[in-house]
């Protein structure tokens, strides 16, 4: 039986520098350390917020990586109830090889199993190929575009939200 070229692992202490890098490289924005280990750190609440991660290979190498966080159902939040996808890359020579849509994939059953019907995700406004891969996976604009939203980018720093019902 032939072995599949693209698979997919968890995040753990000791590959946490491999999402890191591949985040970093990928996206206009620059992540802190802080951020990728919030796999393993507990929040301002003291208690560990529930995240989603995978890394993906193609071929034994690491091409891409998804976090998502769970938001749970709490008032004066400013995200809404749902799965919140933070970070969702592949590297630009191995797109159109079906590793967004096994990423994507992972986070819906994940959402699936904690019960949320809603994932949502922020896509700067010039990113044209990011938004077009959401919407044709069946994301759809959210409200009008969100000014100023991202800080420290080299691209705009206005973005939409796209969300996803699945059943």
């Amino acid at each position: 039986m032939p072995r599949e070229l693209t698979t997919l692992d968890n995040i753990y202490e000791n590959n946490i520098g491999t999402l890191e890098v591949l985040t970093n490289a990928i996206l206009p924005v620059k992540y802190p350390h802080e951020f990728f280990e919030e796999f393993f750190s507990k929040g301002k609440s003291g208690k560990k917020d529930t995240f989603f991660g995978q890394l993906a290979y193609y071929s034994e190498v690491p091409v891409g990586a998804v976090k998502a966080k769970l938001i749970p159902n709490k008032k004066g939040g400013v995200l809404q109830q749902g799965v919140y996808i933070e970070v969702l890359v592949v590297l630009e020579h191995y797109r159109s090889k079906g590793i967004g849509r096994t990423l994507l994939n992972y986070i819906e059953k994940e959402s699936k199993r904690h019960f949320q019907h809603d994932i949502y995700v922020h896509v700067a406004c010039d990113n044209e190929f990011g938004i077009e891969w959401y919407k044709s996976h069946g994301f759809a604009q959210e409200g009008d575009i969100i000014k100023d939203y991202y800080k420290d980018t080299t691209g705009s720093p206005d973005c939409l939200v796209l969300r996803k019902y699945i059943a």
